[in-house]
């Protein structure tokens, strides 16, 4: 049995407001912008919260951001790409992994590629700018060319690795913005964000680390790392799930998936409390020949105090002991530890 963690979710009381300015007042004193520049990185070292593996085929579709199709084409294994965009392919990319950046004007974009029953890209690059002292990494995770897709791309705020989901309200320093990308990729549009919000809260019992715990909202708009959280961490009200996690002890590594969790709702004038981590239920599948139990334990399911799921786990120290009963009766019908466990 585990303890990982625990979120206590609190939300704020509405206070009284001042009768608020028109709104093209309200935007020409608050609104601010945020330049942007792109970076492609041949060490990818960003864990995206839905990664995509997208087929190539006969060239990259950027028309929605640069205008244009960066065509390709096939040579037997090798993959010919137009990376400048003029119409000619000029690149030629063999093996199992490649990375190409392409280029259209001022523009650029580069992809990860893997030749895995056919070539398949993924983001290689982001665009990367500072908000109020803050780092912001912007990631196109459905490979369409577009930044700016709420709910489906990726951003990561500060200097970690984890990113959420691109949400149309971030948390810097404590302060709410509302943020855009706009059409050309080369600004992000701010203002300070003014509807009703609460503050969740990590409070962690474990002996690793909480290296990310990603929240999304129901609706798909609003995404957070509850990682660096120990001191509460404001949001906007809704429904939140957790989609995804990673908790470190050392150089093992333990993922979290959303499983069968439940909704963190955070509503306001009121106070929500959500608990992850232990006691960890197992579920497993097991054989019995010749009298024995055989039981694998890549078939050996770890469920959280709130249904979510944990992948990767190796228990410390020795197996745990599984003990089986007969759902009928209720009789315990055998006992097994993992194979070469004592």
């Amino acid at each position: 049995m585990i303890s990982i963690l625990s979120l206590c979710c609190l939300t704020s009381t509405a206070m009284p407001q001042e009768p608020s300015a028109p709104a093209s007042q309200v935007d020409a004193q608050t609104t601010f912008t945020v330049p942007l520049k792109f970076r492609g990185t041949r060490k990818w070292k960003v864990q995206l919260p839905a990664e995509r593996w997208s087929a190539v085929g006969t060239g990259f579709d950027f028309t929605k951001t640069h205008g244009q199709v960066f065509k390709t084409a096939l040579e037997g294994t090798r993959l010919q790409i137009d990376s400048d965009g003029d119409g000619a392919t000029d690149v030629t990319v063999e093996g199992k992994t490649a990375f190409v950046t392409m280029r259209s004007g001022s523009s650029a974009y580069a992809v990860r590629l893997q030749n895995k029953q056919g070539w398949k890209f993924a983001p290689g690059g982001y665009l990367t700018g500072t908000i109020k002292g803050q780092k912001i990494r912007i990631i196109d995770q459905d490979n369409n060319g577009s930044f700016a897709d709420v709910g489906q791309d990726a951003l990561i705020l500060g200097t970690g690795r984890a990113a959420t989901f691109l949400s149309e309200v971030v948390n810097v320093s404590g302060e709410l913005y509302t943020i855009r990308v706009d059409q050309a990729n080369s600004s992000l549009i701010c203002t300070p964000f003014d509807g009703p919000s609460g503050t969740l809260k990590l409070s962690c019992t474990t002996k690793g680390k909480v290296l990310s715990a990603i929240l999304k909202s129901r609706d798909g708009k609003h995404s957070f790392d509850m990682a660096r959280a120990a001191n509460g961490l404001q949001v906007p009200v809704g429904a939140y799930s957790m989609v995804c996690g990673e908790l470190g002890l050392g150089k093992s590594r333990v993922k979290m998936t959303t499983g069968r969790s439940k909704e963190i709702r955070i509503a306001k004038s009121q106070e929500q409390q959500a608990c992850w981590g232990g006691p960890v239920r197992a579920e497993f599948a097991y054989q019995r020949k010749s009298g024995k139990v055989h039981l694998e334990p890549n078939k050996v399911w770890y469920y959280g105090s709130t249904g979510e799921t944990y992948e990767n786990w190796v228990p410390l120290g020795a197996s745990p002991k599984f003990t089986i009963f007969d759902t009928d009766t209720g009789q315990e019908v055998a006992q097994a530890h993992f194979p070469g466990s004592c």
